[in-house]
């Protein structure tokens, strides 16, 4: 039997390396809320280089298409904020002050009923799980405070990605480091696919929402349609939180116009769920159901509500980064890379 015997500067090494490691993990959750800072401006920042694009196959620097790219995006949101901002903070404040009168009449008509009625009245007040979000979500730094990191950070991960990428490769083993930036490229290019996908629906589910509760005749039309459109960003539970305020007023008003506001709200999700949906996942990247129903809960229980909306895009950074450094480069399995058209890759 050998006898395996260890230098003390060896002893040092390791020792230091388990120190280091347990500082980390102590030291994560207080850093928490500058991590989802971080990933918010990934995502702005993958935003701001989709539209850069068309500026850059023009020929232009890299600085000017994105700085032309953040212009775009900036003068869109401008146009659509002259367009509808007057009619939709109408409707906001009407559908507000109808919200606040409409939830203890359907509260107290849903107590009338059997079981329901149980159920209804151990049921949390609706408004206050809201403020309760929106202070944990707009807690720490404060909303302008964390608005401002985010757009900075942004303008920065747009300007130089592969300055940051280079970085954390550096992290790894010398011999790894391009396949963590290629890695990196990939998570990214799926990360852009997923969000112009989801960009994509969100738009068409609120304007198929806000045409069809308008022809019912449903009140603040318009203001519930951006609701379940920006909901839909959260993936499988979105459209049902969405749905919640038109159905509430509805339900205030007349039985018939619930019925119409569900036919309404479950067409517009079918459609999103039968044909909007594949298509995006065909086009962009497919997360399995399961694993992003986990995600979400995993995601909601480590950050909370913020953590909830952010769960689908980190996932699919997540995901492609375990697809490509784990399955395909140390397992050596043949892998689809997610956001990717051409065929499955294997380890090189």
């Amino acid at each position: 039997m050998t006898k395996m015997t260890m230098s003390l500067g060896e002893l040092v090494r390791r020792t230091l390396v388990v120190m280091l490691i347990i500082g980390i993990a102590l030291t994560l959750p207080l850093l928490t809320p500058t991590l989802l800072l971080i990933f918010g401006a990934i995502l702005i920042a993958v935003l701001i280089r989709s539209a850069a694009w068309p500026f850059e196959q023009l020929g232009l620097g890299n600085t000017a298409s994105v700085l032309l790219g953040l212009a775009t995006i900036l003068i869109l949101l401008g146009l659509f904020g002259w367009l509808f901002g007057a009619q939709l903070s109408g409707q906001f404040a009407a559908l507000q002050a109808q919200l606040t009168e409409a939830v203890p009449q359907v509260r107290a008509q849903l107590e009338r009923l059997p079981f329901v009625g149980s159920l209804a009245g151990a049921t949390p007040d609706m408004q206050e799980i809201a403020g309760r979000a929106l202070n944990f979500a707009f807690g720490m730094l404060g909303l302008v405070t964390n608005l401002v990191l985010v757009i900075v950070g942004a303008a920065y991960f747009a300007l130089d990605p592969a300055v940051y990428k280079r970085g954390l490769a550096k992290l790894f083993p010398k011999d790894r480091s391009d396949k963590v930036i290629e890695a990196m490229d990939a998570s990214g290019h799926a990360l852009k696919r997923y969000l112009l996908g989801q960009l994509a629906t969100m738009t068409i589910v609120g304007l198929m929402v806000w045409i069809g509760l308008a022809i019912v005749g449903i009140p603040s039309a318009a203001a519930l349609g951006l609701t379940i459109g920006v909901a839909n960003f959260i993936p499988l539970v979105g459209p049902f939180i969405g749905a919640i305020p038109g159905l509430i007023i509805a339900f205030s008003a007349a039985p018939d116009m619930f019925w119409y506001a569900v036919l309404v709200y479950l067409v517009a999700q079918q459609i999103e769920g039968n044909v909007l949906t594949p298509m995006v996942q065909n086009w962009a990247v497919s997360i399995p159901p399961a694993l992003l129903i986990f995600a979400l809960a995993a995601a909601g229980s480590l950050f909370g509500f913020i953590g909830v909306i952010l769960a689908a895009p980190l996932t699919v950074v997540i995901y492609t980064l375990v697809t490509m450094l784990w399955s395909r480069d140390a397992l050596g399995h043949e892998v689809k890379v997610p956001g990717r058209d051409d065929a499955p890759a294997s380890a090189g």
